[in-house]
């Protein structure tokens, strides 16, 4: 960790060379780029006051809400503008914001995107449309996280409530709600609470949807408790459309014997210390040879012939789909992705009477790292150890009427505290507390920023063996190099060069380019 926070000073140190020479758009990317090192290569903090600042003397500089339209406090919340960076058919964030705006059906939402590449997923289209509201396409636009943060807070004045499910590196809310003048109250959507954030210092309210991400938002993150809200995860009303054998023939598996499965991307499944997901699975399945795993999500890796071999080929591997849903009703019983949790899945599926088990061999601290949702807390199988989980295992699949009954009690769970109407009761507290607490006031801070603060306990020690991604500082500069300003790009783009870190010709002239211009002309 000491060696990634070395390289995320460097660019820090670049983000505010740029600021110096008031180059902006620039200093905002490479912004970008070392919150990108720190979600993707644990520093050692979750939160960076430097770079916090940064964002703020953006907004100082270039937005002045003297020329805005004087607008007064808001008073109650009618219109709702949800801000992401971008939205993906296949994840939780894209269902979250779909099931949130589909729910609150007595008000308006609208949806800015802020580099979003092509069309919006259209089953968020399709709810946006239906509460009257409209997608802006920020990032479509000549500019930077400057120009477009200038958009997004024009936009935002038109609105009673700003919620943002934004990328963990998005530079952009950060410049645009710096000046709490006028503007509405902004919420951000803590749907990554592993990982490190920026611009937290521009929000009124962090909403989580679990005890242990309010954790570390208020001894980590620096957020005073009473900014803090707990939102459960939200999921459509679960109904059957097929019985578990109708579900089960639909997927293709032969009839007989119970079916375990597990449903996340297939990032979720990463293999640990030469020890794969369907490793995990081998000792539990030879001891019930009528027994299947199903997994969707990772597909079949390579390490994972010998274990599918190992049990005849009762362990199944299948690539990722928008929809689940064959799968969750299948399950007789439902098992978490390891080592990264995956809540939601979990949820879907106990929603439709799926007994659920999670492993979690960590101390406490960690707890971040673990399935803590309330609806399932009450009946879901927790292993600390190998041991521990496959004892469950064997003791549910010898007990078929308590298996059904423990799944009988999480799908009513579930539905009480993560369905409407329950799940809008939570809603309504969240925007009342949104009104009600003062906003943050970050331009009028005075004191010099801290360094951050670096730590090598729990659950930081973890985080990168399973998260980690490792990409070069190259490769993430890559990522944000298109943001930048033509000189400073330029500069970069040769540095990309001389590294080799272009995937052939037609990368490195796509590099050369604004990030903007495809979306415009796509656009």
């Amino acid at each position: 960790m000491r060696h990634n926070y070395a390289e995320f000073q460097s660019l820090r140190g670049e983000a505010e060379r740029c600021l110096e020479a008031d180059d902006l758009n620039s200093a905002a990317a490479y912004v970008e780029a070392a919150v990108t090192l720190a979600r993707k290569r644990h520093c050692g903090f979750y939160r960076s006051e430097p770079l916090e600042q940064i964002l703020i003397e953006i907004a100082r500089r270039t937005l002045s809400a003297k020329a805005e339209a004087a607008r007064p406090a808001r008073t109650q919340i009618g219109r709702v503008l949800h801000v992401a960076t971008a939205l993906n058919e296949v994840g939780g964030l894209t269902r979250m914001m779909r099931r949130w705006i589909a729910a609150d059906e007595a008000r308006h939402h609208s949806l800015a995107l802020l580099r979003h590449p092509g069309e919006p997923p259209p089953s968020v289209r399709e709810a946006v449309e239906a509460r009257g509201g409209h997608i802006h396409m920020i990032g479509a636009t000549r500019g930077g996280p400057v120009e477009w943060a200038r958009a997004l807070r024009k936009l935002s004045l038109d609105f009673d409530l700003v919620v943002l499910h934004v990328s963990n590196e998005d530079p952009t809310p950060g410049i645009a709600f710096a000046d709490e003048r006028n503007r509405p109250p902004v919420v951000l959507i803590n749907h990554a609470d592993h990982a490190f954030w920026v611009g937290l210092s521009v929000c009124d309210l962090i909403a989580s949807s679990r005890v242990s991400g309010e954790r570390l938002v208020v001894e980590r993150r620096a957020i005073p408790a009473e900014r803090h809200a707990i939102l459960p995860i939200q999921i459509d009303l679960p109904v059957r459309k097929h019985s578990r054998a109708e579900a089960r023939q639909r997927l293709g598996i032969p009839a007989g014997g119970p079916l375990l499965v597990s449903v996340a991307r297939g990032v979720k499944y990463r293999t640990m210390g030469g020890v794969s997901f369907a490793d995990m699975h081998v000792e539990a399945l030879l001891a019930r040879p009528d027994a299947r795993l199903l997994v969707v999500g990772p597909g079949e890796p390579v390490d994972w012939q010998q274990a599918i071999a190992a049990t005849g080929g009762r362990i199944m591997g299948r690539p990722e789909t928008p929809d689940p849903s064959l799968a969750f009703e299948a399950a007789d019983i439902y098992l978490d992705s390891y080592p990264f949790v995956s809540i939601t899945s979990m949820l879907e599926a106990g929603g439709l009477g799926a007994p659920c088990v999670t492993l979690f061999p960590y101390p406490s601290d960690a707890n971040v790292m673990s399935t803590d949702m309330p609806g399932l807390a009450p009946t879901i199988g927790f292993a600390t150890s190998m041991a521990d989980y496959n004892r469950i295992l064997a003791d549910w699949l010898a007990a078929p009427e308590a298996l059904r009954q423990r799944g009988d009690e999480t799908a009513s769970n579930v539905k009480r505290l993560h369905t409407a109407p329950n799940w809008l009761a939570s809603l309504e507290a969240l925007y009342a507390k949104a009104l009600a607490i003062p906003p943050v006031t970050p331009l009028r801070g005075q004191r010099a920023p801290a360094d951050e603060e670096f730590y090598d306990g729990y659950p930081d020690i973890l985080l990168n063996g399973v998260f980690g991604e490792f990409d070069t500082v190259e490769a993430i500069l890559k990522r944000s190099v298109r943001l930048m300003s033509l000189p400073e790009r330029l500069r970069v783009w040769g540095r990309l060069a001389r590294t080799r870190t272009f995937d052939g010709p037609w990368d490195a002239i796509r590099n050369l380019l604004p990030e903007w211009l495809p979306r415009l002309v796509a656009g």
